[in-house]
């Protein structure tokens, strides 16, 4: 498996119980899903970008951080096919949970620039670079709700993850995510709140 460093780290850091644990509550199918789960972690890692070439291809791994750290994009060279990850949810619903949004419109931009121009996302349909404005407006649109519905109106965070409900209805969730919404929509929002107000993973 490769993979970022930070992907490696971890994984071995993790307290595997509380992860499990943590992936259960997602919905009623995750506990079946994690019996027997093993972490693996990757044993080739890369910082900002490598390269691996296999046969006739060229496969360009390129650290994006955005919907996660440690996200990464996989160019196929030849092939002008990029693996964008999870920083582009096509016509699906996007989770934040542990997004830094500025970094996350970054990334996009490093996918508009990019010569290739089909996407295979993280989840949903594949695409091209016309659903990059889509994705970032969306971004944009989940912090500005959290912002100006929560936080300016002095909320705390628990009442906004309590109360903030709307968002979920602008997309469906993917296949096999239906009963998530719930919860994806709180840890969204418990995650742009901390964003908006420089707190959490967010403090600097």
């Amino acid at each position: 498996m490769v993979a970022h460093e930070g992907v490696r780290a971890r994984i071995l850091g993790t307290d595997l119980a509380a992860h499990v644990a943590r992936v259960a509550s997602f919905g009623p199918e995750e506990p079946k899903l994690l019996e027997g789960y093993r972490p693996n972690a990757p044993v080739i890692t890369f910082q900002s970008e490598m390269k691996l070439h296999v046969g006739d291809h060229t496969f360009r791994l390129v650290h994006m951080p955005g919907h996660t750290a440690y996200q990464a994009a996989v160019i196929v060279e030849e092939e002008g096919v990029v693996f964008t990850s999870d920083n582009i949810f096509c016509k699906v619903h996007t989770w934040l949970q542990e997004a830094d949004p500025n970094l996350w419109l970054e990334a996009l931009e490093s996918l508009r620039g990019l010569r290739e121009d089909m996407f295979v996302p993280g989840h949903g349909p594949v695409c091209d670079k016309r659903y990059l404005d889509e994705q970032g407006a969306f971004i944009r649109e989940w912090v500005d709700y959290v912002r100006r519905r929560g936080v300016e109106r002095g909320m705390t965070k628990e009442r906004c993850v309590a109360e903030l409900t709307a968002m979920t209805d602008r997309y469906p969730m993917d296949v096999g995510q239906d009963g998530m919404a719930p919860n994806v929509m709180k840890l969204n929002v418990a995650n742009l709140y901390d964003f908006v107000t420089g707190a959490g993973i967010h403090r600097y």
